[in-house]
């Protein structure tokens, strides 16, 4: 499966509707966002703490409320004039097409879950189409803890140099559905954690060639940056 990484972001602001519509253009699989907790509960799609690097303009998300963040516009390459706002968790879960998956990192603590996983039961989402990821253990086990029936992946990053045994036993004590890794994984890595019964996934690949065998070694997903280029070529 091919997953677009905050969306097709080469040419409109990364997390914005336009960037996950136009992934489903290209016949992505699934879509992968970032989410934040405001001050008033209210889930956006946003990677950071604050609002400085999309919108150029400081207001830390969970200090503030859904008004606020609303008033703002974001921004690509400086142009301020596109009249783009942050989306809802709603606003993004309403855009997915019938069969395709959002993969939800979770860039907040656990006070996001119990919305979350209220908004996800009120959505028309099959619930095999959504997958949350973190790399905050203590989020992947409440959400499996609470709801085991939406899978929930361990992220974690290579350059943390882990044993991968113990890796793969943390995984299983929170009792996640798999790991996914950034690039510099190797196919013992990948191996290990199939042969334990985990899911592996991969993040962020945009060369076809590292895709390609990413899946041989038997990857369920590529998220990438490109995947226009990585559905033509792999």
């Amino acid at each position: 499966m091919i997953i677009a990484h905050r969306g097709v972001s080469f040419n409109l602001p990364e997390n914005s509707l336009p960037a996950f519509e136009n992934s489903w253009s290209l016949g992505v699989d699934g879509i992968e966002g970032d989410f934040h907790l405001t001050k008033d509960g209210v889930i956006v799609c946003i990677h950071d703490e604050d609002t400085k690097r999309v919108c150029n303009i400081t207001k830390v998300v969970s200090h503030s409320t859904i008004e606020d963040l609303k008033q703002l516009d974001l921004q690509y390459k400086g142009n301020e004039n596109l009249h783009l706002k942050i989306p809802t968790l709603d606003e993004v879960l309403q855009s997915i097409p019938n069969g395709k998956q959002i993969y939800i990192e979770i860039k907040c603590g656990v006070e996001i879950i119990s919305p979350l996983l209220n908004q996800l039961s009120e959505s028309n989402l099959n619930i095999h189409n959504v997958v949350n990821i973190s790399f905050d253990t203590q989020v992947i086990k409440v959400l499996r803890d609470s709801q085991p029936q939406y899978k929930s992946l361990l992220l974690y990053s290579c350059e943390d140099n882990r044993d991968t045994d113990e890796l793969i036993a943390d995984a299983m004590k929170i009792n996640a559905n798999g790991i996914s890794t950034d690039n510099e994984t190797s196919q013992l890595m990948v191996e290990k954690i199939i042969s334990s019964g985990l899911e592996y996934h991969s993040w962020t690949i945009d060369d076809p060639e590292v895709a390609r065998q990413l899946i041989q070694w038997g990857a369920s997903s590529i998220t990438t940056n490109d995947p226009e280029t990585l559905i033509k070529q792999i």
